[in-house]
């Protein structure tokens, strides 16, 4: 998995501080950075609707929970036991990237902001379950069961981007493990079969690593299929349009998003600028002070009014006078 540098990082960042202390008048800027692998940053202006829905929305990116030495992209259990607490002292309420992509926001109450929590890479230490089939409360998910519960207006939901053995698993128990994740509320979304390169493979062979997985998670779970995914390495395919849909083991995929590995936050899904086959990720880790999490998470919080903000009317769209046109 290839990132920013911490020099390139902290580079983009003070850019984007400078661009935001001078949005304090008629509009306010969105310091989103997107592309591949740290290319430039893309900045746009973001209009102030009523209720914020064109706001920035954090879509937090994980990988490996390990107990100790964590690297670049891994997290603590003690880390991701804060970064829950930060999001909930800071009003941000969980939803799904699938919701994301469909403006589906009916879960969100008024003066919240969307957040969405991904994992990649399907590690044992993401989701486990114990003998009983309950999950085992020291895994990601686990974590998050246990502060929902202490927090019940803090969902416990994520998306769960998978590889060919998901979470270490195999044979049924691999569906087991997708039919209960389901069932609790968590998307499953494709992260290609073996984890390569995209760039460096025909447009077959990257349909097949896309294809593959998707019948797994079909075989597993028809009602829902994959309908996201996230760039391995966050290399983008020779040919993009193997993204969007193709077939592979019989069985056709199509996905409505697809997920960059960097690095900031992501438009609203009403505002013009929004990429649904681009969407940027914050990432987050215990790693080098976990740098652009709490950069992000900082920043949004001393600019609360470049946050998207529910405005309590989830199936209306802001009006035609303060959405911003898509392309």
């Amino acid at each position: 998995m290839t990132g920013l540098s911490r020099r390139r990082f902290l580079t983009l960042a003070a850019a984007s501080t400078v661009v935001a202390g001078c949005a304090d008048t008629a509009a306010d800027t969105a310091p989103v950075v997107t592309g591949q692998g740290g290319t430039a940053p893309h900045r746009t202006p973001v209009p102030r609707p009523a209720g914020r829905e064109l706001g920035a929305i954090p879509v937090l990116m994980h990988h490996r929970l390990v107990a100790s030495s964590p690297g670049t992209y891994d997290m603590t259990p003690a880390f991701f036991r804060a970064e829950l607490a930060r999001l909930y002292r800071e009003n941000y309420h969980p939803i799904r990237a699938i919701d994301l992509v469909r403006r589906n926001f009916t879960s969100v109450p008024a003066g919240k902001t969307p957040v969405v929590l991904t994992f990649d890479d399907s590690t044992p230490g993401q989701v486990a379950f114990d003998s009983a089939g309950r999950v085992a409360p020291d895994c990601a998910l686990g974590i998050l069961q246990t502060f929902h519960a202490a927090h019940p207006d803090f969902p416990a939901v994520a998306t769960f981007y998978i590889n060919r053995r998901p979470f270490g698993l195999s044979g049924a128990d691999v569906t087991r493990a997708l039919v209960r994740l389901n069932q609790l509320g968590c998307e499953i979304g494709n992260h290609t079969w073996s984890h390569p390169n995209l760039r460096t493979l025909t447009r077959a062979q990257a349909e097949a690593e896309i294809g593959k997985l998707a019948a797994l998670v079909n075989r597993a779970i028809p009602q829902a299929p994959a309908r996201t995914l996230a760039l391995p390495l966050g290399v983008h395919p020779r040919d993009p349009a193997v993204l969007a849909g193709g077939a592979a083991d019989g069985t056709a995929y199509r996905n409505l998003g697809v997920l960059l590995v960097g690095a900031g936050p992501c438009h609203s899904p009403f505002h013009r600028d929004f990429d649904p086959m681009a969407i940027p990720r914050i990432r987050c880790s215990s790693h080098d002070g976990d740098l652009e999490f709490t950069y992000w998470l900082d920043h949004l919080a001393a600019h609360p009014s470049q946050k998207f903000i529910a405005s309590g009317n989830p199936s209306q769209a802001p009006s035609s006078s303060t959405t911003a046109s898509r392309r």
